[in-house]
């Protein structure tokens, strides 16, 4: 249960810290986690968390590589092969030998091949990162196609070297040839054999969609589980398992064509599921340095050392020497992205910026083995800490110093103006489908809420609501007492449907004890009906021609109850329906929409029924009600709290949620063949 409440807590650091970042995006979105994971490190759990370095290298680097790898541009990719090796290959290598031999110098105490280690650990990038600070800048298109080309590799690059040090550290043997013939071993070997088996797994794919197995609950878990077990068979042939998911992923993105062809629908689950994953576990990395660097910086003062500002120090040496490598490789073009010679040098300090240490940087310091021949791990604390604040440094100074140097993004079209006009084209579309389909109200009304709930970001305006349904609810009762003025219903019926309908006004909009009283009198009406013995004895003593005479005339009576009603609705729902068309224009969609809603589940119909229920279920006559009462006097009064906004999530799709079976209102069960001839004419 410990490891599933670190997980959750895990998970709620992550959606914690990516909620605030849309608030206050001009902070990198790497320091609200690691905030979040400091935060998460005061639970007595997280005091001295570890996590197996295998474990970690298998759960969270794998799949985030492969899912880089997939959706890479494999064309721009082979055209750009020389930028690649030089930038992810040879500038690595020779950042590693660099800054391994400086680090040593600089902290003699430490090996020379842990140096190698720190080296081969701060040496990734990590192109997500770049995307995140530069999201509302204009970055040269051939400085940012090399830096993702380049941490694609360079991770790779970055973990063979990191390996080859471990294992020189470890055995205390190093020789230049072997770790020559070892890397390209390790390095071509997991280009390979994660071909072999990319190759194999995305035929299965491929052939799975070609013969109709292509169910979510295949392909999904098939596509989750592929960059583990490639990484998993790399390693026990003792190659490269990162270059392994890597080479599977660019396969499975030259696959593309032949993988589309499953459902639109599996495409929607499978690239969602990947997000998904793939922004936890970023988020993971950096919520677990937060979580980390108190016990790392614990550890490190237990030590009594007097060298952390030394530490401090050879963090920022290292940033800036590789700030100098990387500016002057791109300033010379020896990064081979051919561009111009007087855009080098912005080029160059971009690029030398944008070389910003992430995941895969703290990836590698956390998959430091944690003990060594029985004893805990040398350095361990010390490598990490100087890890974490060269990614720190990484972060901070391209945050403060790009938005100086690079131009804000320039949007093609307004997104205001792209949202009105979509509002405008909706709202046409919507009043000529009242307009002229009237031949099927309820299909029409649903296509209706199907396009605003679709085109509309903006909440309903309460005050708007409340304005509209008061205006409808008058139109609605001067329509029926037209009907009533006309002679074309009788007055008894329009009163109390009106009746009816002031209920459920004043219920669903003033929040009133209407409900409560009307409850009660239902109790009430039915304990005196159970309570009238004398009642009950007599209807027993009447002949079978008597009580068949008596359910002939009820049931004639109900029949022209239910005729009428039918009648009101009908004429008060196109009327309502024919003044919001009118009234419904770009800017108040929405709030035209809930009063259709409202319009179109009415249950002012179902409260009358029910009340003449009540009558017609004991001696009652129509013609024996009261028709002296102004129907006038039951209009509405104007509102005085507002109309929940929510209540239409609260509606059923077809029926009104208050409709008996046997009885439906004007919403009724709409076929989908209807909905669909209603869009192919929009």
């Amino acid at each position: 249960m410990e490891i599933f409440y670190a997980i959750v807590l895990l998970v709620v650091a992550t959606i914690a810290a990516n909620l605030v970042y849309p608030l206050f995006p001009a902070i990198p979105q790497a320091f609200y986690q690691i905030f979040a994971g400091a935060i998460l490190s005061i639970v007595p759990y997280f005091h001295h968390f570890g996590l197996e370095p295998e474990v970690f290298m298998l759960i969270i680097i794998a799949p985030l590589m492969f899912y880089d790898g997939q959706n890479t541009d494999t064309h721009s990719l082979r055209r750009h092969i020389p930028s690649v090796v030089s930038m992810a290959i040879t500038l690595a290598i020779l950042t590693v030998i660099l800054l391994g031999y400086l680090s040593h110098s600089v902290l003699p105490a430490l090996p020379l091949a842990l140096a190698f280690a720190l080296a081969a650990i701060v040496t990734p990038t990590d192109a997500v990162a770049v995307s995140s600070i530069t999201r509302n800048l204009t970055v040269p298109k051939k400085v940012m196609g090399m830096l993702e080309r380049e941490s694609l590799f360079n991770d790779a690059s970055g973990l063979v070297a990191f390996n080859l040090a471990l294992a020189a550290f470890s055995t205390g043997k190093f020789s230049v040839r072997f770790g020559i013939t070892h890397f390209l071993v390790v390095f071509l070997g997991g280009l390979l054999i994660g071909l072999i088996l990319g190759g194999i797994l995305t035929w299965g794919r491929v052939t799975m969609v070609q013969n109709g197995m292509d169910s979510v609950s295949i392909i999904v878990p098939y596509d989750i589980l592929t960059p583990f077990f490639i990484y998993l068979v790399a390693e026990h042939f003792k190659l490269s398992g990162i270059l392994a998911v890597v080479a599977a992923g660019l396969l499975r993105s030259t696959a593309a064509t032949q993988i589309r062809l499953s459902s639109t629908q599996m495409q929607l689950v499978t690239r969602s599921t990947w997000q998904i994953m793939t922004s936890l576990l970023n988020g993971f990395v950096f919520v677990l340095l937060g979580v980390s660097l108190p016990t790392v910086w614990q550890n490190i003062m237990a030590d009594h050392t007097k060298s952390l500002p030394l530490y401090i120090l050879l963090a920022v040496i290292l940033y800036v020497v590789m700030f100098l490598l990387r500016y002057l490789w791109i300033h010379f073009d020896w990064a081979r992205i051919h561009s111009q010679a007087k855009n080098r040098r912005h080029y160059g300090i971009v690029g030398a910026l944008s070389g910003i240490h992430g995941t895969i940087t703290l990836a590698m310091a956390f998959s430091l083995p944690l003990t060594l021949n029985g004893q805990p791990f040398p350095f361990r604390n010390t490598l990490i800490f100087i890890a974490a604040v060269v990614i720190i440094i990484s972060l901070l100074v391209p945050a403060i110093v790009l938005p100086l140097i690079l131009p804000s993004a320039e949007k093609a079209v307004d997104p205001a103006m792209v949202n009105h006009e979509r509002q405008a084209l909706v709202a046409y579309a919507a009043k000529r489908l009242i307009q002229e389909q009237t031949a099927n109200p309820p299909a029409t009304q649903a296509v209706v809420e199907i396009l605003t709930s679709q085109s509309n970001t903006r909440l309903p305006n309460r005050r708007k609501v409340t304005e509209i349904m008061t205006n409808a609810n008058n139109l609605e009762i001067q329509i029926i007492q037209k009907l009533a003025d006309s002679g074309d219903l009788p007055a008894a019926y329009v009163n109390r449907y009106i009746r009816g309908l002031v209920w459920k006004m004043r219920r669903d909009n003033h929040f009133s004890l209407t409900g409560l009283s009307t409850w009660l009198k239902l109790v009430f009406h039915r304990l005196v009906r159970h309570g009238r013995r004398d009642l009950r004895k007599a209807r027993r003593n009447l002949s079978h021609e008597q009580r068949q005479a008596m359910q002939d005339q009820r049931q004639r009576d109900r029949s022209g109850i239910w005729g009428a009603y039918r009648t009101m609705e009908q004429a008060g729902y196109t009327a309502v329906m024919a003044y919001l068309a009118d009234l419904s224009d770009v800017d108040n969609q929405s709030d035209v929409n809930v009063s259709a809603t409202f319009t179109t589940c009415d249950t002012a119909a179902w409260t009358a029924r029910r009340l003449i229920n009540w009558k017609t279920s004991s001696s009652f006559k129509p013609s024996n009600m009261s028709t002296t009462t102004s129907t006038h006097a039951a209009l509405p009064r104007p509102f005085q709290r507002p109309v929940p906004t929510n209540f239409t999530n609260r509606l059923p799709p077809t029926r009104c949620f208050t409709c008996r079976p046997s009885q439906p209102l004007t919403r009724k069960f709409v076929p989908r063949t209807n909905i669909r001839q209603l869009f192919q004419k929009i």
